[in-house]
């Protein structure tokens, strides 16, 4: 079974407006909620593309219950541990200058609360399970959380994706989890300097896994494409020539459909999450990729061993 956590989920609302002008009445032309947090999303994604998995996450107030409400919609399968702050909204707003976003810092999670987390894990977690730890923490929650959640995960047998940046990537990879997914920017940032070709990211790559007993690292280029970087290959995907509407997301679709798919080989996998993380900037606002796009894109990415 496939589990993911998201310790920091959020409801995103999304604005369209003309433009913004300085002290004077904006009209909003439209608004549209979306159920959020680098977790839910893979889930979301993993039952776009005809999966089964488990969305664990923090909820709690009326946002909270929204979210559940459209996960239900959706068919996707959740767990919820129920907190007693109000889970955050974030705000998008699209105008025909582009897109601005506004995040929310969210509520402080009481200790009990923490600990519950684990306990749930636990449960319902089995050895031979693969789980996808993603996202930011809820504030005043120590990245050293992610070290013990990992670690605990491991011992248990359960197979770990993790995604997240900076000291919270840092403090999870003690936890030895198997695959991490950074982007450009949070990989540079791990490995303290800029990057300039794809045979830096490969030797780089190579240091990383070694140094924390990784299985592989999925690495997303943004415009650049994307990289595949395990002990014995590395593979290189060409970016796909789209219009982009919409940026948010493509990640965790292209996390989504490799996890999804890993079953049919690391070379495979890798193409249906470069067709997913393009499908995904195809649509609009927060909304993620969808299947018959990604089908079609399948045949038209083109992958290189580096």
């Amino acid at each position: 079974m496939i589990f993911t956590l998201t310790m920091n989920p959020c409801l995103d609302r999304y604005l369209y407006v003309d433009k913004l002008v300085l002290d004077d009445t904006i009209r909003v032309k439209n608004v549209v909620d979306y159920p959020a947090g680098k977790g839910i999303d893979v889930s979301r994604v993993i039952k776009e593309l005809g999966g089964v998995s488990v969305a664990i996450s923090l909820l709690g107030g009326e946002t909270g219950r929204r979210i559940e409400e459209m996960l239900d919609k959706e068919g996707v399968i959740y767990s919820t541990i129920r907190v007693e702050v109000e889970t955050r909204t974030n705000i998008i707003m699209e105008t025909k200058e582009g897109q601005y976003r506004f995040s929310m810092p969210g509520e402080k999670i009481s200790k009990k609360k923490l600990q519950v987390i684990l306990e749930v894990l636990n449960a319902i977690v089995r050895e031979g399970d693969v789980i996808i730890i993603s996202g930011s923490l809820p504030k005043g929650v120590s990245p050293d959380f992610y070290t013990g959640i990992i670690f605990a995960l491991k011992q248990w047998g359960v197979y770990v994706y993790f995604d997240a940046d900076g000291e919270k990537l840092k403090a999870g990879l003690l936890g030895n989890p198997d695959v991490i997914k950074p982007n450009e920017h949070e990989f540079q940032r791990l490995v303290g300097k800029k990057l300039k070709s794809l045979e830096d990211f490969k030797v780089e790559g190579k240091k990383i896994l070694k140094r924390f007993n990784l299985k592989e690292i999925l690495l997303t280029l943004g415009g650049k494409g994307a990289m595949l970087v395990s002990e014995d290959e590395c593979y290189y995907a060409k970016p796909l020539d789209v219009e982009v509407k919409s940026a948010v997301g493509a990640g965790d679709s292209f996390l989504a459909a490799y996890v999804l798919k890993r079953e049919l080989g690391r070379k495979e996998a890798f193409r249906w999450a470069n067709a997913a993380g393009t499908a995904a900037v195809m649509t609009p606002g927060t909304e993620l990729c969808k299947k018959e796009d990604v089908i079609d894109l399948l045949n038209m990415v083109e992958i290189s061993e580096i």
